[in-house]
This record gives C-alpha cells, structure tokens and sequence, in this order.
C-alpha cells in the first residue's frame, strides 16, 4: 500500500507498520493506522484487516471500540470474526459471521454476553 507524502516521497504504510510491530510499539501502530486509514478506501482492506488483528490477539478492547465506531468496513469479515470468538467478543463475532454453523457454535457462549450489550 504506497502513498504520496506531502513532499512527494513515496510511503509504504505496511512498511511503517511493521517498523512500530518489530519494536512491539503496538500502541504505536495502532494510532498511526487509524490515521491513515480514516478515509476507509477498498484499497486499505489488508491494512484495516491488519489492524484489527493485531489488537484482536493483544488488546481486544481497543479492537472491539474500533469495532463499535464503526470505522471500517472493508475488512476481512470472517478472519476479524474468528478473532473475536477467541477473544471472547462474541456479540462481535455473531455480527461478523454469516455461516450458521459458526453462528451455532458462538450462541452456545450466550452466558458470557452481556445483557445490555448493544
């Protein structure tokens, strides 16, 4: 995913990405891709894909708040939901996911949904 700086200079927004990841900066990370991600382009889906995992696995509230803005819409759906069932975000993997059999399994986790999750 390249792009134009203000002064001309190509930029490579994976590249930075896995800079801030190889120093675990994944806060670091985070704020950069919801930066540069805020148009919500078809052409940033790997990137929003990216980003959602890395805070899936290490920080699954701050996924779930990007998640609830809604922020992003061209994602990898059944890869972010998977994601969220083992986070224990089921109300957001029953959002995710369209197959019955993935909807079945996550429901049999309804004791741990809250009641006023919205």
């Amino acid at each position: 995913m390249m792009s134009q700086m203000e002064g001309g200079c190509p930029v490579d927004y994976n590249t930075i990405t896995d800079l801030f990841l190889q120093r675990n900066l994944i806060r670091e990370a985070t704020a950069f891709l919801l930066d540069v991600l805020k148009p919500n382009l078809p052409e940033h889906a790997f990137l929003q894909t990216k980003v959602l995992e890395i805070n899936l696995v290490t920080y699954p509230n701050v996924a779930d708040a990007i998640l609830a803005n809604g922020m992003f819409s061209h994602y990898d759906r059944p890869r972010i939901a998977q994601l969220c069932e083992k986070a224990g975000l089921y109300v957001r993997a029953l959002q995710h996911y369209s197959e019955l059999p993935d909807i079945k399994r996550v429901i049999v986790n309804t004791h741990a949904i809250e009641p006023q999750v919205q």
